[in-house]
């Protein structure tokens, strides 16, 4: 078989002719281009694929450690959070003791029964046998009830406290005993009528007397603000103290004052120094005790206990 083609240009004709081999080999040079081009096109889509295989592995892997060092951070956090508690624990039960230590020095309660640091004295048998797992969550409500627990306890003591507080204030406004320091001392004029040592006529004696020797210590009979120290006519060298609810006592005589006006003073606070200051005919403290303004006998403050 054979083609002719015959084309014409106005300067010549041309013409060839397409034997059956030459159809054949052009067929076949063309498959083959053909193949090569999609074995070409199939090799670079492959590579595409596969680096798209591969960022995509390569992403996933960081997605995984992104999401690992999430988990750790958060496991951080929650660690932290755990470390917080249990610091702020401690410090609780820190106070706690402390404040266990004021409560026995102020009351005849047992100490052990305060000490929080020796462990508790318990027991029982385990029904299970086997310890608890406790999961982050469990533990954190279990410290959370611990916690809660702490402040409780922590509130009764404190109310413990200031109920025992309240007890001691009252105690140290209680007016009791002589106003005198140590031995050597006595009533050498009551309260009532007697001879005044002065003038020889009957007098009422608005206080009590009690001799001492000169330097000893005159002190308060009761807590409370001084309102007056100074000298007074009379009185010499004399302190005054306000205790509440009307009561006012009186130390009058004295070589020296050791408190000033506005003092807050406690029971068996030294506040003056006998001496014979004044109207006075040797050294004593005389005790005025006064009641919403009215000077009542001091003897029956005197001989009473402390409250």
């Amino acid at each position: 078989m054979s083609i002719t083609f015959i084309y014409s240009r106005e300067e010549a004709e041309h013409s060839f002719s397409l034997t059956k081999n030459k159809f054949l080999l052009i067929s076949l040079l063309f498959a083959i281009l053909l193949i090569a081009c999609a074995w070409f096109i199939q090799a670079h889509y492959q590579s595409q694929l596969n680096q798209f295989k591969i960022t995509a592995l390569h992403d996933r892997d960081i997605s995984k450690d992104q999401y690992l060092q999430l988990i750790k951070a958060q496991n951080d956090e929650t660690l932290a959070v755990l470390a917080t508690k249990v610091g702020n624990l401690q410090a609780q039960l820190n106070r706690l003791n402390a404040l266990g230590e004021r409560v026995i020095e102020q009351s005849n309660l047992p100490k052990k029964e305060f000490d929080f640091e020796l462990p508790l004295p318990m027991g029982g048998i385990d029904p299970s046998g086997e310890d608890l797992d406790y999961e982050f969550p469990d533990l954190l409500n279990h410290i959370e009830n611990l916690d809660q627990d702490f402040k409780n306890k922590q509130k009764q003591l404190m109310q413990l406290e200031i109920t025992l507080n309240n007890r001691h204030l009252i105690d140290q406004l209680y007016i009791s005993g002589r106003p005198t320091k140590g031995r050597g001392s006595w009533v050498s004029s009551p309260f009532g009528i007697r001879k005044d040592p002065f003038s020889g006529r009957l007098t009422r004696h608005k206080g009590v007397d009690i001799a001492g020797f000169m330097g000893m210590p005159i002190i308060s009979t009761a807590a409370g603000v001084v309102t007056e120290s100074g000298k007074r006519s009379g009185y010499g060298l004399m302190v005054e103290i306000q205790h509440g609810n009307g009561f006012v006592t009186r130390y009058a005589h004295a070589s020296a004052l050791n408190v000033s006006v506005g003092d807050i003073v406690s029971k068996g606070q030294t506040v003056a120094v006998m001496g014979s200051s004044g109207r006075s005919t040797g050294p004593h403290v005389h005790y005025e005790v006064l009641k919403n303004g009215k000077k009542i006998n001091p003897a029956y403050y005197i001989q009473r206990k402390a409250g």
